[in-house]
């Protein structure tokens, strides 16, 4: 009888222990997906937000449900599936398999039209022909900002909004994600064109946008596996001359961090998507915390007797 007893205690105390879990866990996602942080710290510098996360321009319906939110986040992380959904948007009103396969093969389209499909974010018609469930669809650029966004929440711990709009800052627009990252403020411009398809007015706007929101890191990451150097650099070189003058390339040059990563006075950072757009970022940021680490620290005021 004692020994039932102790197993029926022995059972309830697990499902207890379950169930503390499940609300450590929630708690967990609760204060990752939470934007006050963020909001927080653009209050400290004025900056009041008034919109912020806009859901009708993804590419995933509004009602995903969680496990397939984190399942097309997981495939975002490749970036043969982000070539494709561009794809799909550019042919969204009717696309076949073949209309995809400009950088995979069949099969692999396949695969994630399947996937997609199974989702609800896209469905297919009796002809073999598939169309986006959400349209119209302008632009890959908002799916782009909402996986840059997911990054810093899953990735890093880190509180993160997109598609930011804010009253009274001089440079105005939308702000593409910005995250409240081990109590600093990191600002992400997110380019989704290939080098080609971006102007240096993109750029001096980058710099505004800066100079707006004065965050402790600045990154701008172009979804390519294009070389950076061969305009993007060059651009960045440009607008700081425009800036600071001629001295430009002695007191802020274009360094490279590693690969096609390169920093400007460390804690700028121009980020392709070449390996993994996580692990870049992580090469970032960590150099951001390499070179305040560097910096002489204050003394100690002596106490007073």
């Amino acid at each position: 009888m004692k020994l039932q007893e102790a197993l029926r205690e022995i059972q309830s105390l697990k499902k207890k222990v379950r169930s503390l879990n499940k609300e450590i866990e929630s708690i967990k996602v609760a204060s990752i997906e939470d934007p006050s942080p963020v909001e927080k710290m653009l209050k400290m510098r004025g900056i009041k937000v008034f919109r912020k996360n806009p859901t009708d321009r993804l590419f995933f319906p509004l009602d995903l449900s969680s496990f397939y939110k984190i399942r097309f986040y997981e495939m975002m992380k490749r970036y043969s599936f982000r070539l494709v959904l561009r794809d799909m948007i550019k042919y969204q009103d009717g696309f076949r398999i073949q209309d995809l396969t400009h950088y995979c093969s069949s099969k692999v389209v396949q695969g994630y039209c399947d996937l997609l499909s199974e989702m609800g974010a896209i469905t297919k018609n009796g002809r073999g022909k598939y169309r986006t469930c959400v349209s119209p669809l302008y632009s890959f650029g908002p799916t782009l900002e909402w996986f840059i966004a997911e990054v810093f929440k899953r990735e890093f711990a880190s509180p993160a909004i997109y598609g930011v709009s804010v009253k009274k800052t001089p440079s105005g627009g939308d702000y593409d994600v910005i995250a409240s990252w081990n109590q600093r403020l990191v600002y992400v411009e997110v380019k989704s064109s290939p080098p080609k398809g971006v102007e240096l007015n993109e750029i001096s706007s980058f710099f505004s946008r800066m100079d707006d929101l004065l965050p402790e890191v600045g990154i701008l990451f172009n979804d390519t596996q294009l070389r950076m150097k061969d305009k993007l650099v060059v651009m960045f070189e440009e607008e700081l001359e425009k800036r600071y003058g001629r001295n430009s390339k002695t007191l802020y040059p274009v360094e490279r961090l590693i690969g096609e990563l390169f920093y400007v006075r460390n804690h700028i950072f121009i980020v392709n998507s070449k390996k993994d757009v996580a692990e870049n970022f992580q090469y970032c940021l960590k150099h951001y915390l390499r070179y305040e680490a560097s910096l002489p620290q204050l003394p100690c005021l002596p106490q007073a007797e």
